[in-house]
């Protein structure tokens, strides 16, 4: 089982949800991971690459191929490919290793120059995940039946989260998310790491910490086509629209 890695580059993004009926980043996530293979950036999807909650199986069966030839293409270029396992295809529990093209991980230790970084997809630390999963669950197939309907529920959602935040003045952490990611965040820093990369909540942000420590969230490419960036050890936030134009 892989857990730890180490290298120069690397550009991890979350929650593509492929498979899910409102993601429609296919094309550009092949276009974006063959850039960044061209680039000399190895590969981290952190968690919910794929939709097994809320799945179209005939959606995923149409959008796999492409993604598999495309991995095979970035692994000749020499770059790696990272795969953290979230709740959305938490099944890939069963498949925890080394796959050539795809390096299947619980979460990932990296080090880049002299910092190290702790990249996970946070769902672990979601108190309703893991005080109530069977809600969870339900809620979570229930959710996918109103975005077979129509995609628009969840912006709504996602509206939602950050208005409940904001109202209950939430503002130590990123928007629209729990205070308890930034927590389980300065927990893992405290056991030596530099910075903490999480998804799940698919809200994007970057937040400073005590002692020069640093929390991102790589967003959701189901609403931007956002990512993080390890660069010889330096973190930041961009977005691939920014770079192709």
């Amino acid at each position: 089982m892989i857990t730890s890695a180490s290298g120069n580059n690397i550009i991890v993004i979350s929650d593509v949800h492929l498979g899910n009926p409102f993601s429609k980043g296919r094309h550009e996530l092949i276009r974006f991971f063959k850039w960044a293979a061209e680039q000399g950036f190895d590969i981290c999807i952190n968690g919910d690459g794929l939709e097994i909650a809320q799945v179209s199986f005939t959606k995923l069966a149409i959008e796999m191929p492409e993604i598999v030839r495309t991995l095979k293409e970035i692994n000749k270029l020499g770059r790696s490919v990272y795969y953290i396992v979230g709740n959305h295809d938490i099944a890939l529990e069963y498949f925890l290793e080394d796959w050539g093209a795809l390096k299947v991980c619980p979460f990932l230790n990296y080090a880049s120059a002299d910092a190290r970084i702790r990249i996970e997809h946070g769902h672990l630390y979601d108190s309703f995940f893991v005080n109530f999963p069977v809600i969870y669950e339900t809620l979570t197939r229930l959710a996918g039946i109103l975005l077979a309907i129509h995609p628009k529920f969840y912006k709504l959602w996602m509206s939602f989260e950050k208005a409940a935040t904001l109202f209950h003045k939430k503002r130590n952490g990123i928007i629209g998310e729990g205070p308890e990611f930034i927590k389980a965040a300065e927990e893992i820093t405290r056991r030596g790491f530099d910075a903490v990369i999480f998804g799940h909540t698919h809200h994007l942000g970057e937040i400073s910490m005590p002692n020069n420590k640093k929390y991102f969230n790589s967003g959701s490419w189901m609403i931007s086509c956002d990512y993080v960036e390890i660069n010889e050890g330096k973190i930041c936030i961009k977005t691939w629209s920014k770079v192709i134009e």
